[in-house]
């Protein structure tokens, strides 16, 4: 069965070789911050997939220096503080590759970069939730001989971060985020992409090609406060809408005021006053005066008297007299119908009396 490029114990193994040689003599330590442990590892994952290191500046070629030393780095591969850059070649692919780690307070951002592919991949790490600062700095052992005993330093690196999963799941950051964009489809023994990643990858690119959703604008109108919003029954009625009809109102601008009342009246008022208010109501019975006391007396007040002329305007009850007969006696009533059942303009016909519907005594009485 063939192993993982990216398990802990080959990362750790890598570490422990790509560290530089102790000079003779020197007492300084050789891994002292975490800054240059997540670097060291970073490089670790990238020499284990074939990624060959040709140096630490894009404009400059140390390509023989770094094959002569191979699997050790240089020792100014941590010079630049806070900054550790590396350039790769692989031989899956023509192009270069550079791979930055810069140090922004308590986090550290990995970065990489295909030469002439522009897109740059990237993955940000909190330091502390990776690396174990008590176990830091990292020195080589020497032996008496002073001679370097590297025999122990896996156990040393690991102990630098927090725990074998911490270890495990940075790899797969940076797999996820910084290689499989870098060098997509990479053949590596006992390496596999993760389909989930390369589907998610697709779909971005999808979504690129794609033209952007517009946003939502808000309403700058206020909701109205809706106390009972599924209703009551002191609610008034829905409006119903008006029939369009063959020629339906204007959607936006009332141009032509065809939905807009009449101005200078009140809602509900009637442009035409109260013309026709009581045009077929019974002569004398009007909706103001139902109960008056005697439909031949005083004129009352008002202005319209119905469809048919009343007794004041033409003299019933005594008052006044017929202006289209002169000579009727006074309390006849006034009678449409001539001689033969013949309209007439006007006229009286005796017997009538005082009773204001007519009477069947006398001669020629009014019925209505």
């Amino acid at each position: 069965m063939s192993t993982n490029p990216l398990s802990p114990s080959v990362l750790l193994q890598g570490m422990a070789d790509a560290l530089p040689t102790h000079p003779q003599g020197d007492t300084t330590s050789d891994l002292s911050s975490s800054h240059d442990a997540l670097a060291l590892f970073a490089h670790a994952c990238m020499a284990s997939l074939g990624f060959r290191l040709m140096g630490f500046d894009e404009s400059k070629n140390d390509e023989a220096k770094c094959r002569d030393l191979a699997p050790r780095l240089p020792e100014n591969w941590n010079a630049s503080f806070n900054n550790c850059s590396f350039v790769y070649a692989h031989s899956q692919s023509a192009l270069r590759f550079v791979l930055k780690v810069d140090r922004m307070g308590g986090k550290a951002e990995i970065r990489g970069l295909a030469i002439d592919d522009d897109r740059i991949a990237r993955v940000e790490v909190t330091s502390k939730d990776f690396i174990s600062n008590g176990a830091l700095p990292v020195r080589i052992a020497l032996t008496a001989e002073s001679t370097e005993d590297r025999s122990d330093l896996p156990q040393k690196l690991q102990a630098v971060f927090i725990n074998e999963a911490r270890i495990t799941d940075l790899a797969s950051l940076i797999k996820i985020n910084i290689i499989q964009k870098l060098l997509p489809s990479l053949q590596k023994e006992g390496y596999e992409e993760s389909p989930d990643d390369r589907a998610a990858r697709e779909d971005a690119e999808g979504a690129g090609r794609r033209p952007p959703r517009q946003p939502a604008m808000p309403d700058p109108m206020p909701q109205p406060a809706q106390p009972n919003p599924y209703g009551g029954p002191v609610d008034p009625p829905p409006r119903r809408p008006v029939p369009a009809g063959d020629f339906p109102p204007p959607d936006f601008e009332d141009e032509l005021e065809v939905n807009r009342p009449p101005r200078g009246f009140p809602p509900g008022a009637s442009p035409f006053g109260n013309l026709g208010a009581d045009d077929l109501n019974p002569p004398g019975l009007g909706p103001n005066d139902p109960f008056r006391p005697s439909l031949g007396g005083l004129p009352r007040p008002g202005g319209h008297r119905g469809m048919h002329p009343t007794f004041e305007d033409i003299g019933g009850g005594g008052i006044g007299g017929d202006p289209y007969d002169p000579q009727a006696p006074p309390g006849a009533r006034f009678d449409p119908l001539g001689p033969g059942g013949m309209p007439r303009l006007g006229g009286r016909r005796p017997g009538g009396g005082n009773n204001p519907y007519g009477g069947f005594g006398g001669f020629g009485g009014d019925i209505i």
